[in-house]
């Protein structure tokens, strides 16, 4: 998939803003306050029809104006247009200049890696958090997944309130290891191929195993087994489950997140993003698309080439930053025969 134009109307700061994309590699720059990452979010809405902030909210819609509206002409087999109008209330989506009824009916164009300050940073946030972001790559693999791990909450949400009022669960319980057993299945299967994924990304940008990635599940043996575990009601809480499952990350066999400078950290969280991004590729066969925001930050200029490197001419990818100056990319940029495109945001 290629993003070929994209256009929008009042989107947070930016009250108009259009552009066209390289299809390797754009950088947008820019002082603080221009709006670089509102692009960024504006490609994201088209393509999700969500926002990557920690929050979304109205505030997407630039203040004091009522309604905002992106278009953006995409390359799949075809050109294709998609056009979306949000109000605060509903969003009205168009392909090809005819409205789209279910957002499911644009899910192949949701093939988009982004990363970004405004997102939860996934080294800091807390397990369920964690195992929320992972969930949500496996979603973009396998759809379904998104109605199991629905059925499952929604049902462990009535088991503990049940648990909570000292009511009978037995008629839940069923459900509830059935629908476990079917995360884990999912997860079981995803964490094996991604860890193994992101050892190859890790090989090849770093060149040394020094990340590690552990994914800790505590499956019973059977459904008697997960049954006699769920009656273990003591806390009034249901005590098995993958509601439980724990994701660790290491550095050099150490915590990560106590143990790993601001720069290790986020060397980790791109090859993690690389990581999703050539799953997404391998998978959907579809490339998917790259959102970096503020790619140079916390990055020496040795790590960002060995990123830069590793990304550019395999996924499109557009990337926002301060400044390109005193920088190794500085000197890709002067060459006459590069495909990079430089867009410059000011006032």
């Amino acid at each position: 998939m290629n993003l070929i134009e994209i256009s929008l109307v009042n989107v947070r700061k930016l009250e108009f803003f259009k552009a066209h994309f390289s299809p390797t590699t754009t950088i947008i720059t820019g002082n603080n306050g221009q709006g670089k990452t509102s692009v960024l979010e504006s490609i994201f809405f088209l393509l999700t029809t969500k926002s990557f902030r920690k929050k979304y909210n109205k505030s997407i819609i630039k203040k004091n104006k009522n309604r905002l509206q992106i278009k953006g002409i995409l390359k799949l087999e075809e050109e294709e247009t998609i056009k979306i109008n949000y109000d605060s209330r509903k969003k009205e989506i168009e392909k090809n200049g005819q409205k789209v009824k279910k957002t499911s009916e644009i899910l192949k164009y949701s093939n988009v890696v982004s990363m970004s300050p405004e997102e939860p940073d996934v080294v800091e946030i807390y397990r369920k958090e964690k195992l929320q972001y992972f969930d949500k790559i496996i979603f973009k693999l396998t759809p379904s997944y998104i109605k199991i791990i629905r059925s499952y909450n929604k049902l462990l949400l009535i088991r503990n309130a049940l648990l909570e009022t000292g009511q009978e669960t037995h008629q839940w319980d069923k459900k509830i290891i059935e629908t476990g057993f079917l995360v884990w299945m999912e997860r079981k299967k995803f964490f094996n191929h991604f860890i193994e994924k992101f050892t190859s990304v890790e090989k090849d940008i770093i060149g040394k195993k020094k990340y590690f990635l552990e994914y800790i599940n505590v499956i019973p043996d059977n459904e008697n087994q997960y049954f006699a575990k769920l009656q273990n009601t003591k806390q009034y809480q249901t005590l098995v489950g993958p509601h439980l499952d724990k994701i660790n990350f290491y550095l050099n066999e150490k915590t990560l997140q106590e143990s790993g400078s601001q720069g290790e950290k986020k060397l980790f969280k791109y090859m993690l993003k690389l990581t999703e991004a050539e799953i997404i590729n391998e998978k959907n066969k579809t490339l998917p698309i790259l959102l970096l925001d503020d790619f140079f930050a916390k990055l020496d200029d040795k790590n960002i080439m060995k990123i830069f490197n590793f990304f550019h001419r395999k996924f499109q990818t557009i990337i926002t930053t301060t400044k390109t100056n005193n920088t190794m990319m500085e000197k890709r940029l002067k060459n006459p025969k590069t495909s990079i495109k430089i867009i410059e945001l000011n006032d």
